[in-house]
């Protein structure tokens, strides 16, 4: 194999699967980008990843008009985030860069060329509605938002921002009476 890793850097999740369920542990990310499913085609047909009449031919799936492609996990996937996020703010809408690499396997379930995850950093956590809830809160109580984040993340800056805030209004040494605080 004279190619075997594909990088691909922010790429949209679809769903990360962190807990081995009986299915495996993977991230489906979104491939509807040319430039994303002709990345991973090239890298799958170069490296012949599958098994038998498989080999060499990517396992897109489709759902509502969106093409996935679901990289596996090992135990050795390393992750990594940015302004401290984790593979726990995996999610829809999450985006990563990654590194996969195929490799042969010859054992007792056959033979063939697979591969997965090495390297995973996490670029931006997945959006849900408590990070929405949590923002409008921060926002009723005079904190401003923080660009460049998302989710839990700009939710956490604008409470260190208020704290901050908060704590410079309050006179060194005096008692802070506590129908001052804003929540």
């Amino acid at each position: 194999m004279e190619n075997n890793r594909i990088k691909l850097r922010g790429a949209e999740v679809i769903f990360a699967n962190l807990d081995d369920t009986g299915f495996g542990k993977s991230i489906t990310i979104k491939a509807t980008n040319k430039e994303v499913s002709d990345a991973i085609t090239e890298w799958v047909v170069s490296n012949k990843i599958g098994k038998g009449d498989k080999a060499g031919v990517p396992n897109f799936k489709e759902y509502e008009g969106k093409k996935q492609y679901s990289f596996k996990i090992n135990d050795y996937t390393r992750f990594a985030g940015l302004h401290g996020l984790t593979e726990n703010e995996l999610g829809f809408g999450a985006r990563i860069s990654l590194i996969a690499t195929a490799f042969e396997y010859d054992n007792k379930f056959g033979k063939g060329v697979s591969s997965s995850l090495s390297a995973v950093v996490v670029e931006k956590g997945a959006d849900t509605a408590a990070d929405g809830d949590l923002a409008e809160l921060l926002s009723e109580t005079g904190a401003e938002e923080s660009d460049g984040l998302s989710g839990y993340e700009k939710a956490k800056a604008m409470a260190q921002k208020l704290g901050a805030k908060i704590d410079s209004d309050i006179p060194a040494n005096e008692p802070f009476p506590i129908e001052d605080i804003p929540f």
